[in-house]
């Protein structure tokens, strides 16, 4: 950036006498000056130096300044360098004419010096406070990234063993573009480690999109994926690029690729073999570069003897692989899952629920989940929906079983609240202290991967263990 206390300056004007003139005046104000003799050598120079301000005639042979301006313009588009116009003819008409052309001033010969130079201050303080805004602009793009970057993991909750594997493995999958194949039940968070993944990555600024392959129909999947031409089929009215193409730069994450049907995956694996697409009805290919996730809640194994999967695309798409431990294999982190939850339905509910007791825990922590993390979700929620819940306790619990199974649900009760037994709650910031505790011993005492794994800030967990006495 250069100083704005030594400004250029570009003066364009076709009589040598007036760029003499205006050369010297400026100069012997501290400006540094260029000079043009006409638009075509003015555009010539913009090609060559990046001017701070141009001063403009508008009356000039061949290519005149309103023409200059508009080219001008057209060739620093997006960068703020402001022209004053300088003309003969002062009229209303002219004045218009130049500032819906892109003039950001206007000043009339003969020029009054004293004039000229507060609007050339006035210009240059403009630019000077564009450019601050652009520094600042940046600066706070460079911070939420930094934040982005620190809560990466932050809807990946939990502290257990398999969780810390699991973080680790994200990590690892990050720092590279291989494509990666995620197995784990219905409701374990598929897509948010695949999230988690993208975020970490150097592709994070680029698009994350997702699709579940068993919600598009198989006939027009292949078009969903990777675009079609006008014309290419019924109802093709208009071409599309498809959401390859759309992911270009980014990730793209195909839930349940066992849902695909097998001709799609054939052209699946020529896209990650050659990295292009072909659009259908087109007979050219598309460069792409983009990071394939799949997973799968099935048996991948069984799917490939099955024939759903073909082989040659798992051994293509498992290059990395993540399995995501069920809920009933890492229920110590129950306590924690309930609270972020809660937290989560309070702020979308505009509710104040304070904790949750001990017995209500326990009973969670009875249940095997079969539907996982959006299990344990629906059954806190339902505790939103009965009437004066302050605390959550186990009789607020209500766990809906399985279609077809004989389970019969634990009743919710709509009655008053009765006063709970004070020995019998875990406040908030009780579970919050202890869930501090329990991952600050998982970590070793590391204090980053203890936040990280709590879904906060570092220093906000440094707040919390001054709040909480949390002595090292």
């Amino acid at each position: 950036m250069k100083s704005m206390e030594t400004p250029l300056i570009l003066i364009v004007d076709d009589e040598p006498d007036n760029l003499e003139i205006l050369e010297g005046r400026l100069t012997r104000r501290n400006h540094r000056v260029i000079t043009a003799d006409g638009g075509v050598k003015a555009l010539k120079l913009l090609e060559e130096v990046e001017p701070d301000l141009v001063l403009l005639d508008v009356m000039m042979p061949g290519m005149n300044g309103f023409e200059t301006l508009a080219r001008m313009k057209e060739m620093r588009k997006g960068v703020f360098m402001p022209i004053i116009l300088v003309t003969s003819q002062d009229d209303k008409e002219s004045r218009i004419k130049g500032l819906d052309a892109g003039a950001d001033d206007y000043v009339t010969k003969p020029v009054d010096m004293d004039e000229l130079m507060a609007r050339i201050r006035a210009m240059l303080r403009i630019k000077d406070l564009k450019r601050q805004i652009t520094v600042k602009d940046r600066e706070i793009g460079r911070l939420s990234r930094e934040l982005k970057e620190t809560n990466r993991y932050q809807d990946i909750i939990g502290a257990s063993g398999a969780m810390l594997e699991l973080a680790d493995r994200i990590r690892g999958a990050a720092g590279i573009s291989s494509p990666v194949l995620i197995e784990g039940e219905s409701g374990t968070g598929k897509e948010l480690a695949a999230k988690g993944i993208h975020y970490a990555s150097p592709r994070a600024e680029r698009p994350f999109i997702a699709v579940n392959c068993a919600a598009l129909p198989s006939e027009l999947i292949e078009s969903e994926l990777f675009g079609h031409r006008k014309g290419a089929f019924t109802g093709a009215m208009v071409a599309a690029e498809g959401l390859f193409k759309a992911a270009d730069g980014g990730t793209i994450f195909l839930d349940e690729i066992t849902e695909m049907p097998v001709d799609v995956q054939a052209k699946m694996l020529r896209v990650l073999q050659e990295g292009t697409v072909r659009p259908v009805g087109s007979t050219e290919e598309t460069p792409i570069n983009v990071r394939v996730i799949a997973a799968t809640n099935i048996d991948v194994g069984r799917a490939v003897k099955d024939g759903k999967l073909r082989e040659d695309l798992y051994y293509r798409i498992n290059v990395l692989n993540i399995k995501l431990p069920p809920l009933r294999a890492r229920k110590d982190d129950i306590p924690l899952l309930a609270q972020g939850i809660i937290e989560k339905f309070n702020a979308r509910f505009s509710r104040g629920v304070k904790g949750i007791s001990s017995g209500a825990l326990a009973a969670l922590a009875r249940h095997d989940w079969p539907g996982n993390v959006r299990e344990l979700q629906n059954v806190i929620e339902r505790c939103f929906a009965l009437p004066g819940v302050d605390v959550i306790e186990e009789r607020h619990i209500q766990i809906l079983p399985l279609a077809g199974s004989r389970e019969t649900p634990a009743p919710a009760t709509a009655t008053a609240p009765v006063p709970p037994d004070a020995g019998d709650i875990l406040s908030l910031d009780e579970a919050e202290k202890k869930l501090i505790l329990s991952a600050l011993a998982k970590t070793g005492n590391n204090k980053l991967k203890a936040a990280q794994l709590l879904g906060i800030h570092r220093s906000r967990l440094y707040k919390k263990l001054e709040r909480y006495g949390i002595k090292d």
